[in-house]
């Protein structure tokens, strides 16, 4: 681009230039002027006077305000909530059932405690700031004293209650040593033999039977009768091992001492159980004390806030009264200013502004050329009739200038103000020139523009040291610089994206640099915004899959847990019913030998026997191989969902041992049947605690969504191979089935059509990304009308790590 340099006008004729006119003294206007500002100067004066001492009372009673009453609110606020929290662990500690726990919930007694003592002290020297206007920091201070006192013989409680609990636990923890040593004396005792052992043993088999019932009372004094009858009984089985024959009677003595010190000794199990019986009837009582205080505490800390709360409405109140009355002042002060201003417009119209309106209109029309014969007033006798005959002559001087001017600026505007680049030319960052282009790209005029006193305020800080390197350069003879991106910033606060080059040029009285300006920001903004979504999606799709894993592990645990709740309370029946045959079974031989013993067995009584010995003995083994399945069935579905390790196995014989795993939540549909039709020869090398998952959440998902309670159904599980490389299993019941409007949704997470009811909506989700990620397969869904629900997995038989 070429640049035309506008030339110098040549100077006119000094001899047709008029003699400028000399101004005389007057002060006329001047008087005006000052008569007029001292009266507004003297209003402002009142206004800002009466507005600081409002602002001083108003930031008084703020202070006030923040740095008392509002602390106060804020700190009987905590001292409440530290109560509640209070409330909530004091029944913990009578019902800790073990010393850390003890330990850990006296500590957090302690500690709130603690912390309760120092928002009371905080709050006395709140209290002790605030001056008693009315007698409600009196009141204040009597219900904080309240509180403190109360306090203290709350925590003097809790450590009376901490030191009852602690000896209940110990006395517990005793009672526990003397159990177990009972259950040693009692295996001890079925090693013994002898003629004399067998009533000996039956009697001190029902003594340890009385002793195991008697620990479970809740009444002292019928603990001491148990306790005396137990003494009794130990003093005949001391007499009947003292007359025993042969090498039977030193063992039945020794084991009648151990069970005298174990039960009736001092420290034995019955006065354990005493002691523990009044530790606890000590923490009942202590407990209830410590309520009545914690009521205490909080009557008093509820009436401290109330107290409080209505002090700082009271203070609020009187401070909205203050601005209310101060703000009247003032806009009264503001009304009488308004007045005097309007006042001062109509004369300062009448002897000022019309005659100055009069002279610029004449101006304007000499300098437009519309009005070249318009005269321009001098009448008068002050100061605008100066300023009236200086500018005849400045204009008549100007009119010669732009006549010289005029060409050259024709030419230059056909060149740069068409154009559609801004161009901007500087020197020392003050514009020169700016065409209509540059202005309008940062959203102002060119007035606007050369106004500015430096174009940095259009760039950013960073910015520039650039634009001053970049600017020595050219200045300095540099090559013209190439195009280069750098952020600039309107006046309005708006950024933008600029590409710019520039160069040196020579501008009327001495060198500068032009730059040419181009707006890029649509396509810096469509960069970032490209990077950013980039940026987004990364970010959000490792966040997925981290809640993916976590998800997943909740779900395992939640399913395992339900898992051991039902093997648990499946196996309590053959153990139960094992116990009670082995009792059973003893009882049997405890009368055989007693038959013996005393010569009166018969050989129907040993028929009877062996025959009902027999039973029980098929009965004990019976029960204790199908608890033993259940465990070793619940230990390989247990450790396949908590390790999932990869193994080889075979499908249809894991599918069946998840069942057997999973027979107790369903055992009680009688109506319900689970059939597998799987050949037996599928061998799978995966990951089984992903397909225990699956399976689990599909036999639950059908158990609880597909059949009603008591209905009866069929749920089939089918498995064969498509080829040598791929495995179909499919899961189908016979129950009410999928809404065709639910169906597209069922694998979505969190979606689930029992919200409320216990239903997560991650089951089926869980699914979904088990088959698809771990097991590198696919899942399909189908729910024909009246036909049931049938989900259907393809997965390789050789699962291949990622």
């Amino acid at each position: 681009m070429t640049l035309v340099t506008p030339t110098s006008a040549p100077a006119p004729n000094a001899s047709a230039a008029p003699r400028p006119p000399q101004p005389r003294r007057r002060v006329g206007i001047a008087l005006r002027i000052s008569l007029g500002l001292s009266v507004m100067a003297a209003l402002v004066l009142i206004i800002g006077g009466v507005s600081l001492s409002s602002f001083r009372l108003f930031r008084s009673e703020v202070t006030t305000l923040s740095s008392i009453t509002l602390p106060e609110v804020i700190t009987s606020a905590e001292l409440h909530a530290s109560l509640q929290r209070l409330v909530a662990q004091l029944p913990l500690l009578s019902g800790a059932n073990s010393t850390p726990q003890r330990r850990s919930i006296y500590d957090g007694l302690v500690a709130e405690l603690e912390s309760m003592q120092l928002l009371v002290a905080r709050m006395r020297g709140l209290l002790a700031e605030e001056p008693d206007g009315h007698g409600e920091v009196s009141s204040n201070v009597r219900l904080l004293e309240q509180t403190r006192s109360t306090l203290l013989i709350l925590a003097a409680t809790v450590a009376d209650l901490n030191a009852e609990v602690a000896r209940q636990l110990a006395h517990g923890e005793r009672q526990a040593e003397a159990a177990v040593g009972l259950g040693r004396l009692s295996n001890a005792l079925e090693g013994m033999s002898g003629p004399d052992v067998g009533p000996w043993a039956v009697r001190v088999g029902a003594l340890l039977a009385r002793a195991a019932g008697s620990i479970q009372l809740e009444h002292l004094n019928r603990l001491k009768g148990e306790q005396r009858a137990v003494e009794r009984t130990l003093l005949e089985l001391g007499q009947i091992a003292s007359v025993a024959n042969g090498a039977s009677g030193p063992a039945m003595m020794a084991m009648q001492e151990e069970l005298f010190t174990l039960l009736v000794a001092p420290g034995g199990l019955f006065e354990s159980a005493a002691e523990r019986l009044q530790a606890r009837n000590r923490a009942q009582a202590l407990t209830s004390q410590a309520r009545v205080l914690v009521e205490t505490v909080d009557r008093s800390s509820r009436a401290l806030f109330d107290s409080i709360r209505d002090q700082s409405a009271d203070r609020t109140g009187d401070l909205a009264a203050l601005m209310s009355e101060r703000s009247q002042v003032v806009m009264v002060l503001a009304a009488a200013s308004i007045l005097l201003v309007v006042a001062v417009h109509f004369i300062f119209r009448r002897f000022l502004s019309s005659r100055l309106v009069a002279l610029n209109r004449a101006v304007l029309a000499r300098l437009s050329g519309a009005g070249t014969q318009v005269a321009i007033p001098v009448d008068g006798d002050d100061e605008i009739t100066d300023i009236g005959g200086s500018i005849r002559y400045f204009i008549d001087e100007i009119d010669h200038r732009q006549r010289d001017l005029a060409d050259n600026e024709r030419r230059f505007r056909s060149l740069v103000e068409g154009s559609i680049q801004g161009t901007i030319i500087h020197r020392d960052f003050r514009a020169l020139y700016a065409n209509e282009a540059f202005a309008a790209m940062f959203g102002v005029t060119v007035a606007q523009v050369m106004a500015l006193p430096s174009l940095l305020a259009l760039v950013g800080p960073g910015e520039q040291a650039k634009m001053h390197e970049n600017y020595n350069h050219l200045l300095n003879g540099g090559a013209p610089t190439g195009r280069r991106r750098i952020r600039a910033r309107r006046p309005d606060g708006g950024d933008l994206w600029v590409e710019l080059t520039g160069r040196r040029v020579d501008w009327t009285d001495g060198p500068a640099v032009q730059a040419v300006v181009v707006d890029v920001t649509r396509e810096a903004e469509a960069e970032e915004a490209l990077r950013q979504s980039r940026d987004a999606a990364e970010r959000a799709l490792n966040e997925l899959k981290a809640t993916q894993t976590s998800l997943i592990q909740s779900e395992k645990m939640a399913s395992l847990g339900q898992l051991v709740a039902g093997v648990a309370h499946e196996v309590n029946t053959p153990i139960g019913i094992t116990i009670t045959g082995a009792s059973q079974l003893q009882a049997l031989i405890e009368e055989l030998a007693h038959s013996h013993s005393t010569n009166t067995l018969k050989k129907s009584d040993f028929q009877r026997f062996l025959s009902d010995g027999l039973e029980m003995a098929n009965l004990i083994l019976a029960n204790s191989t199908r608890a033993a399945n259940l465990v070793q069935s619940f230990k390989l579905v247990a450790v396949d969902q908590s390790s999932d390790e990869r193994r080889v196995f075979l499908l249809k014989d894991y599918i069946e041992e998840l069942l057997r795993s999973l027979h107790p939540t369903y055992k009680a549909r009688t109506g319900l049947t689970i059939a597998v039709d799987c050949p037996p020869d599928i061998e799978l090398d995966g990951y089984p605690g992903a397909l225990s998952q699956i399976l689990t959440n599909l036999i639950m998902n059908a158990l609880i969504h597909a059949f009603d309670p008591g209905q009866a159904g069929r749920i089939g599980i089918d498995a064969h191979r498509i080829d040598d490389e791929t495995v179909e299993l499919s899961v189908s019941d016979t129950g009410k089935g999928i809404p065709a409007d639910v169906l597209p949704k069922i694998f979505d997470p969190f979606f689930t059509t029992r919200r409320g009811s216990g239903g997560s909506g991650l089951g089926l989700h869980i699914v979904f990304n088990l088959v698809t990620g771990r097991l590198h397969g696919s899942i399909a869904v189908s729910s024909p009308p009246g036909e049931g629900t049938r989900f259907t997995l393809r997965f390789p038989s050789v699962i291949h790590k990622p």
